[in-house]
């Protein structure tokens, strides 16, 4: 019985691990920018991120949907906040909180990308049609284009493959990671009692960071959160 490809071994062949070390350079020089010299604009983003969330509480009179809305405008808020401390891209940097949002970024990173992809493509053969038909400025501004978006696609298909060879990594070790964090939700459970428990139930139910009920917890529960 022959074995399917091996993603991973594809990816690295096809230049993920150069191109990694090529991101996290210029992920370096981005956080470096953003907390020194362009610092003006984290709050700017910030506003921006607080803008869209109450353009889209605007457009629904849906409570749950509200509510919803504002949990995970709170929490892209903290993971931004988060990604400026550590100064890690929370797309190409796994986090062991994170488990399940890693691999939905990743997904949504390679999305991103390989639209990217397509419009290159569009762009290429229309560029390309005017480089042989056109001539002066039609021609130079086709130049121009042909170039960027020959760019374009080289970046855009290493982001793909990068991302390719991300997922495939993680889903090689999900499961020894999923064994880690219950390992880990163990020790805590040991150390400060049932309240984790309890407050990890709420968080497994949503995929922003929920608002803890104390309604649904017991006594002791709540008496052991006390001390957390």
């Amino acid at each position: 019985m022959k074995k399917g490809i091996d993603k991973e071994k594809l990816a690295k062949r096809l230049g993920a691990k150069e191109f990694q070390k090529l991101v996290y350079k210029v992920e370096d020089i981005k956080y470096s920018l953003l907390k020194n010299q362009l610092s003006f604009l984290v709050p700017i983003v910030e506003k921006i991120m607080k803008s869209r969330k109450n353009r889209l509480i605007n457009k629904t009179s849906d409570h749950v949907k509200q509510e919803l809305i504002e949990n995970n405008y709170k929490n892209e808020l903290i993971l931004f906040r988060k990604e400026l401390k550590q100064e890690k891209n929370r797309n190409y940097h796994f986090d062991i909180d994170y488990t399940k949002n890693f691999k939905k970024y990743l997904l949504w990173n390679k999305d991103v990308h390989l639209k990217g992809i397509i419009r290159n493509l569009v762009i290429l053969a229309l560029s390309t049609g005017a480089l042989i038909l056109g001539e002066g400025l039609i021609f130079n501004a086709a130049l121009v284009l042909t170039i960027i978006n020959s760019i374009g696609l080289i970046i855009n298909f290493e982001c793909v493959n990068l991302q390719n060879y991300h997922l495939a990594r993680f889903e090689r070790v999900e499961t020894k990671l999923e064994e880690r964090k219950k390992n880990a939700l163990l020790q805590k459970t040991q150390k400060y009692g049932n309240a984790i428990n309890a407050i990890n139930k709420q968080i497994e139910k949503s995929d922003s960071l929920p608002k803890l009920d104390v309604k649904q917890m017991k006594i002791q529960e709540l008496k052991e959160l006390r001390n957390l």
